[in-house]
């Protein structure tokens, strides 16, 4: 008698549950794009958002600068306006010339005064003046009077209208540059004298493990800080000694009227190339590695 074997056979799934069983993958496909997706409108809207704040950033570093080159600037413009409207009138030249001048010793003044530690380096780098303003023609915080100089030399020179001078007159202004250019020097050796005292023998230096708490420290500080300053007194009063000298001594009236208007435009000039410059550019930023890494 012949014995027959079956193999079991594999229970076959109904065809509804295949149907099923293929929806459940396609979900979990369909689950899985919908969230590659999401991930990446997550990237874009943070990319959006970052440049948004860029841009805000931007905008607001520059409104400030903007804010706060405000009312003496706009003074000095409107008085430079007067002047150049009166130029043809010699009676009102006297007087504007000399509000001008006294606007300008004001400026300068500020500075002279009692000083905090904490404001030395806003009368360094002022908030009013942007960075590439600073690198072209700031020296200790404002114009270098050598080159309040060197601009008439140039204007003397380029021009042969009424700021053109005579034999006398560039003599003088020669020797005016060298004369001012050697008390600029002077003022350069003070400065960078007080900037090694600071790197080598001040507490924070990387040479020096005391503690800055204490006393004596503060008041090593507090002394260098008061030699910055003095430094910077003087400074501006060379400022504003040449600019009287350019002025009162060195061209006529007209001439000084003029050179006042073409100052003025200049230094509004140079701000306003800042500025752009800062809008295409943004502000500078410097990465900071901390140290011993």
């Amino acid at each position: 008698m012949t014995t027959v074997l079956r193999t079991p056979r594999t229970p076959v799934k109904p065809l509804s549950n295949l149907n099923e069983h293929k929806e459940e993958k396609s979900n979990i496909v369909v689950e899985e794009e919908d969230g590659e997706d999401e991930v990446e409108s997550h990237h874009e809207v943070v990319e959006r958002f970052n440049c948004c704040l860029t841009l805000l950033h931007k905008r607001d570093f520059i409104n400030k600068g903007e804010k706060l080159y405000g009312e003496w600037k706009q003074e000095q413009k409107l008085r430079a306006s007067r002047m150049e409207f009166h130029l043809s009138e010699g009676w009102a030249l006297d007087k504007l010339i000399e509000e001008q001048l006294s606007r300008f010793d004001a400026h300068y003044s500020l500075t002279m005064g009692q000083c905090k530690p904490k404001d030395v380096s806003q009368l360094l780098i002022p908030k009013c003046r942007l960075p590439l303003e600073m690198a072209t023609l700031a020296w200790l915080g404002n114009w270098r009077p050598s080159a309040i100089l060197s601009l008439l030399y140039s204007i003397s020179r380029s021009l042969s209208g009424s700021l053109s001078l005579d034999q006398r007159g560039n003599r003088l202004l020669s020797q005016l540059i060298r004369e001012t250019r050697i008390e600029e020097t002077v003022l350069d050796e003070e400065m960078a004298e007080i900037q090694a005292t600071c790197i080598l023998h001040l507490p924070f230096s990387p040479t020096n493990n005391a503690s800055i708490k204490s006393g004596s420290n503060m008041a090593c500080v507090h002394s260098e800080f008061k030699k910055i300053h003095r430094v910077i007194t003087h400074a501006q009063k060379l400022r504003y000694r040449t600019l009287e000298l350019v002025v009162k001594k060195l061209l006529s009236r007209a001439q000084a009227a003029e050179f006042l208007v073409a100052f003025a435009g200049i230094q509004d000039m140079v701000h306003e190339y800042a500025a752009c410059q800062m809008r295409q550019k943004g502000p500078i930023s410097v990465t900071i590695k901390p140290f011993g890494t």
